[in-house]
């Protein structure tokens, strides 16, 4: 894809199966247990919204059974929580949202509440006996300028600070609702393809000429057009979609609405 493409020849083999959408979920199954036929390391996902694909949202119960079986076959499964970790979906993390847990979950951005960048990789206990030994030389060894950075650390600490003090959930929750009444305002729109939400993330497909894809051409009006009326949204191609900070305001949140309406009034 566009994010890879310029190191294709240094890539290792990975094998991609259909995303498990409502109505293609057997399809998705049946793809993962023929992957399992091979020699393979690890299964990697981003929980039920794919976010740079275009906000892709699909089944729980599909990934349940994609998790269990990769499990029955002794493969790692590899939570990538980075965009849906920390409330995003409804609940702390997308992987709540399924009895099968990962042994490995990548989390960021929420973490510090996009104050300052910082990255965990949280692992099972399983996995972390596999590292514990007394030889030196067994150690992980990882480290860069930054490592541990106190900084980065003391605004995590505050931000999941906040989601105790502030009833930060039970604010996501009423932005979740919101998110619902967005999509039945848009599902109808002549300008639209699909409107689509899961907890606190509102996406729209746009209809256009070309394709939808990351570089489809719209996302250059969209820019414009709502910086224009002091709204910073970043589109995928034609995928417009929000996912607001958790403090905005009811007038904020309306104001970003009324304006997506104004932007898909002027394009049908």
């Amino acid at each position: 894809n566009v994010f890879s493409q310029a190191f294709d020849k240094m890539l290792f083999e990975v094998i991609h199966i259909p995303v498990p959408v409502i109505g293609k979920e057997m399809e998705s199954v049946k793809a993962m247990k023929a992957a399992l036929n091979n020699d393979v390391a690890a299964f990697i996902f981003e929980p039920l919204v794919q976010g740079a694909g275009g906000m892709i949202m699909y089944s729980q119960d599909a990934l349940d059974e994609l998790i269990h079986l990769a499990k029955e076959n002794n493969v790692l499964t590899i939570a990538d929580e980075v965009m849906t970790g920390f409330g995003r979906t409804g609940k702390m993390f997308a992987i709540d949202h399924c009895r099968n847990k990962p042994e490995i979950v990548c989390l960021s951005k929420g973490l510090t509440g996009g104050f300052l960048p910082l990255g965990v990789t949280v692992c099972s206990e399983e996995i972390h006996r596999a590292f514990l030994t007394s030889d030196k030389t067994k150690t992980f060894f990882h480290g860069h300028s930054y490592t541990a950075n106190p900084l980065a650390c003391t605004a995590a600490l505050a931000s999941l600070d906040v989601f105790d003090q502030e009833k930060t959930m039970e604010r996501i929750a009423i932005l979740s609702d919101r998110m619902k009444e967005a999509v039945s305002r848009f599902e109808n729109h002549t300008a639209i393809k699909e409107a689509r939400s899961f907890g606190t993330i509102f996406a729209l497909e746009i209809k256009t000429p070309e394709a939808t894809e990351y570089l489809n051409p719209l996302a250059e009006k969209v820019h414009s057009f709502f910086i224009e009326r002091g709204i910073i949204l970043r589109p995928l191609g034609n995928i417009l979609y929000v996912l607001p900070p958790y403090c905005i305001t009811e007038e904020e949140l309306r104001k970003v609405i009324d304006a997506i309406e104004e932007f898909l009034n002027a394009l049908s």
